[in-house]
């Protein structure tokens, strides 16, 4: 839900810096201050849930690697995707690699939403490997809010499939995410 209310925001700033007049210059400002208010109270209620501790998990069909092409064209960015997984990975693999990327390209939209992205996935050696690199923003950055929950969620998911996942500033003055996952994994507890 984060990822759509994010994707609003982004459209409705861009409308709001392209409006014709004041007034479809007011509409997209009221939109995007909604989103903003919306991405904050999701916040809000997912720190309480997680604090809730609670385990009862709706079953519902889960994005695959076969849905990362439709995620980056959704996410109006420029980006090059060279993903290279076999599709014989792991259920829970194949999540944790979906989610890295949707979290990545989130990530983006937020803070450089002009910037170049570079998608990458293979696998070396006994490991999955999958990186997010987003160049410099062209332009100004919009103003919306960030928990960190988001990053924390992805270290977290890493850590239960037995790897790990780093990010941080480019000398570029981009931003990359690294995210190492062993092909053969032993979770310690359901990876949703």
């Amino acid at each position: 839900v984060s990822h759509q209310v994010t994707l609003i925001a982004v459209q409705a700033g861009a409308m709001q810096m392209a409006g014709r007049d004041e007034a479809e210059r007011g509409f997209a400002r009221t939109i995007r201050q909604l989103c903003v208010v919306t991405l904050q109270e999701l916040r809000e209620m997912v720190q309480v849930l997680r604090a809730s501790g609670g385990t009862d998990r709706e079953i519902a069909p889960q994005p695959v690697l076969a849905d990362l092409p439709r995620l980056v064209a959704e996410s109006g960015l420029e980006t090059s995707t060279t993903v290279d997984l076999p599709d014989t990975l792991a259920q829970p693999l194949q999540r944790a690699v979906y989610r890295f990327v949707q979290e990545g390209l989130t990530n983006v939209r937020k803070h450089a939403p002009d910037a170049t992205v570079r998608v990458s996935g293979r696998i070396h050696g006994e490991h999955v490997l999958v990186d997010v690199v987003n160049g410099p923003a062209r332009s100004e950055r919009l103003e919306l809010p960030g928990s960190g929950l988001g990053l924390i969620g992805l270290g977290e998911r890493a850590s239960l499939l037995g790897g790990s996942m780093e990010s941080g500033p480019q000398p570029d003055d981009g931003f990359a995410l690294h995210l190492r996952l062993p092909v053969e994994h032993v979770p310690s507890a359901p990876v949703v």
